[in-house]
């Protein structure tokens, strides 16, 4: 009788033994199930995420390739949807791609430049029937366009030329004028912009804003003087004079005022559209993508030069443009690069006092320098113009009329 019930007793122990051990393999392989559901699923929403990414940066390159601007939407084969947005942003565009989804959205803007046919050579200096002569540790590297008379050596200043030849490339004959700029040029002034910006008062505290958002406009009629960070969809505008300080950043920011003046060592990546004067101060850097534009958009009645003056150590990446709307051959425009350089793109529809680096394409209608208590024409002094150091993924402002454009390059992205 004892035996039955020990018999009994090890026969339920063992079926609950087995009822548990079942219940932890089921509970095991549900755990299994659930972490390989929650891994799905995860591994769902993350290449969903990355879909998200692709087509935005997509919606980016479409809204590159379309020169219009305007706005425009497309539905991916993944579900995604893109707002595309392009716009003018001074001497480049800016294109806002906009992609969302049920897992959420995402929101890039780029700043775009685009590469052309035009060919541009290190210097382009028309016809005048005279010889651009050399002195000092001049240099020109690359093909040059100049009159018939071309290159000779100079000495000014007690300073002869020391190359062992005059051109360090290949020389071409010059037309008699530069070649023409886009006339839309002409427009590049406050009455463009200020028409689809949203104006807001002086900026107080270090600031960013969006480029899909409505660009703000902050505009004054006294001078202006910049003493805060401010990166963005922004322009800063005042009737007389802005002053940027030394001690700030400004990122893709557009200045427009008749006169802007940079403080010795300031740094920053900004266009700025002038009337009368641009200055950079000592040791000023100007970063890619900037851009410096004297637009002359009246008759200078003072007898104040109009120009862009570069000071010692200055660095301007980019582009420089100036011209006159009301050309007076005895007020010229005037660019001054004094020890400093410009990379890039350089057209100068006035003259040009080098003593100092371009390494890129300078055209220009005349040089001049001041040297040894006089001034002479067309001569170059401790001069270097080159395109040999110019980097190839440099995308340069698109000003001249017969470049056309053969395709787009996004410069930055954020």
């Amino acid at each position: 009788m004892s035996s039955d019930r020990s018999n009994s007793k090890i026969r339920s122990s063992a079926l609950g033994y087995a009822i548990a051990f079942m219940l932890l393999v089921g509970m095991i392989a549900s755990g299994i199930l659930f972490i390989s559901s929650v891994n799905k699923r995860l591994e769902r929403h993350h290449n969903m995420k990355e879909h998200l990414l692709m087509d935005n940066y997509l919606g980016l390159l479409h809204g590159a390739r379309t020169l219009t601007e305007g706005k425009q939407q497309i539905i991916h084969s993944s579900g995604d949807t893109t707002e595309i947005t392009r716009r003018t942003w001074g001497m480049f565009r800016v294109i806002v791609s906009h992609t969302h989804h049920k897992v959420g959205s995402v929101t890039k803007s780029a700043i775009v430049g685009y590469e052309t046919d035009e060919s541009h050579p290190a210097l382009y200096l028309p016809e005048r029937k005279q010889t651009l002569k050399l002195c000092g540790e001049t240099r020109l590297e690359g093909t040059i366009v100049v009159g018939e008379r071309g290159l000779e050596r100079g000495h000014i200043a007690g300073q002869s030329y020391k190359g062992d030849k005059l051109l360090y490339g290949k020389q071409k004959q010059a037309e008699r004028s530069l070649p023409g700029i886009k006339t839309s040029l002409k427009n590049e002034n406050i009455q463009k912009y200020r028409e689809n910006c949203l104006k807001i008062d002086p900026i107080r505290k270090d600031t960013t804003f969006s480029f899909s958002e409505q660009t703000r406009l902050v505009s004054q009629i006294e001078r202006l003087y910049i003493q805060n960070s401010i990166r963005g969809n922004v322009i800063l505008h005042s009737f007389d004079t802005i002053v940027v300080s030394a001690g700030i950043t400004l990122e893709n920011v557009i200045l427009i005022a008749p006169n802007v003046r940079f403080e010795a060592g300031f740094q920053g990546m900004v266009q700025v559209i002038a009337h009368e004067r641009i200055l950079l101060e000592k040791d000023v850097k100007l970063l890619y993508p900037s851009a410096l534009v004297l637009n002359e958009d009246r008759k200078n009645t003072s007898m104040d030069e109009h120009g862009i003056y570069l000071r010692e150590k200055s660095t301007v990446l980019g582009g420089v443009l100036l011209f006159s709307q009301f050309p007076n051959p005895r007020r010229r425009l005037k660019l001054e690069v004094d020890k400093a350089r410009i990379g890039g793109l350089v057209i100068n529809l006035g003259e040009t006092e080098l003593n100092g680096e371009v390494i890129g394409h300078l055209y220009t209608n005349q040089f001049t320098l001041r040297a040894g208590g006089g001034t002479y024409s067309n001569h170059l002094l401790n001069a270097k113009i080159s395109t040999a150091d110019l980097p190839k993924e440099m995308v340069l402002p698109n000003w001249l009329t017969d470049e056309k454009v053969t395709k787009p390059k996004i410069i930055s992205c954020f």
